[in-house]
């Protein structure tokens, strides 16, 4: 080892514990204060949660890659290379920039007015009606219907995409349950059983099948792109609406704000991601040595970028832990950054803010009950959030 680099500290936390998953702050704390990248025995992982270290290792793809796969389990991983978040260099962008193109900001904008009236009707339709548990109500009400619309999937099989969804991150870490794998195997299925006849015509997924047929795309990179529709698309962007509803009915000064500066809603939504990522990490493998500040990671191993930990590092964010829509938050990690920055983003984005614009117009008051944690491998959030919208 070179004298100037420095031993890399191992630990003995268990961030796959349920007690972590339901909490995982305090163990983030200590991940960070450890160094700037921790040995893990359970799994036997390289972790990096410091902001300015994952900030760079996400940036870092050729050096950092994703196409030995993200997860822990060769259920998740296999077949390597195959979809857009396990792959790298020229198939990944040739995926990503079939994906994206429906995605970027000019193209969602016709979309915009029809998700604002969805929801400015459940919206109204829930104010005065006393308690409700949000994540069913109201956090999952537009993903379910925006990517059933916009992906153009058939009806039948679709109803069971919020379980595909749950089941595909919790594969992903180090245990897995029979429940898990067999819900995976389903959603799979489901995917090989669609066509250019099942889906609606001019849909994300009819323009899929229509690059398949006249060979922008092989069938199989229609088919892995066709995936990161279904699966990643739908739990994240519930989990961060959940964890933005209740930090705004628990912080009612930051409400207050809110109703009164309406033009805040992007910064809160910022924030609320920031301040409670919904993805928990995803894994590289290292091709080369690979440098973390003065440690030195073996080519050949395993890192895993802890995003959530990242965005309450007090070494780049001040009082890290506090929720304020005052803080500028646009170089948050929650949506990662680099070659394999969230695809969805800008959709995940325009629904919370429709959302937050529905609520602000409606001048309500929003009240908290106390949440249920999940213990998702992959995902942070709440399986049912009590919530009261009452007229102000």
């Amino acid at each position: 080892m070179n004298a100037t680099m420095r031993a890399i500290p191992q630990a003995d936390l268990d961030l796959f514990s349920e007690a972590s998953l339901r909490d995982p702050f305090g163990d983030y704390r200590r991940l960070r204060d450890l160094g700037p990248v921790v040995r893990l025995r359970r799994p036997d992982v390289y972790a990096i949660g410091r902001f300015a270290d994952v900030q760079t290792a996400l940036r870092s793809s050729e050096a950092l890659i994703s196409g030995e796969g993200v997860g822990f389990s060769d259920a998740f991983n296999a077949p390597k290379g195959m979809n857009v978040i396990q792959s790298d260099g020229e198939l990944h962008r040739r995926l990503r920039g079939t994906i994206v193109k429906p995605l970027f900001p000019a193209a969602l904008r016709d979309a915009r007015a029809d998700l604002k009236a969805m929801i400015v009707a459940r919206v109204g339709s829930l104010v005065g009606a006393g308690w409700f548990d949000a994540m069913k109500g109201l956090a999952s009400f537009l993903p379910v219907e925006a990517i059933s619309h916009l992906v153009g999937l058939p009806e039948v099989g679709r109803e069971r995409m919020l379980e595909w969804a749950a089941a595909a991150f919790n594969v992903i870490g180090p245990r897995q349950a029979e429940t898990d794998l067999a819900a995976l195997k389903d959603a799979f299925a489901f995917m090989r059983g669609l066509n250019e006849e099942t889906v609606r015509d001019g849909s994300w997924a009819g323009q899929l099948f229509a690059a398949a047929r006249t060979g922008r795309l092989s069938m199989q990179e229609a088919m892995a792109a066709m995936s990161a529709y279904v699966i990643p698309s739908l739990d994240t962007t519930i989990l961060a609406k959940g964890h933005l509803l209740r930090n705004l009915a628990t912080h009612p000064e930051q409400w207050a704000l809110l109703r009164e500066q309406p033009d805040r809603i992007t910064a809160a939504v910022l924030e609320g991601v920031r301040h409670s990522s919904v993805l928990r990490w995803f894994s590289r493998v290292a091709v080369a040595d690979y440098a973390v500040e003065d440690c030195i990671v073996p080519a050949g191993q395993r890192v895993m970028l802890l995003y959530g930990c990242a965005n309450r590092d007090e070494r780049h964010y001040p009082d890290p832990d506090r929720f304020d829509i005052n803080r500028d938050a646009r170089d948050h990690l929650a949506w990662g950054t680099g070659a394999h920055m969230c695809a969805g983003m800008h959709l995940a984005r325009l629904e919370m803010e429709v959302l937050l614009e529905a609520l602000v117009e409606a001048r309500v008051q929003l009240t908290a009950g106390e949440p249920v944690v999940g213990a998702n491998s992959g995902l942070y959030g709440f399986t049912g959030l009590p919530l009261r919208i009452d007229a102000a």
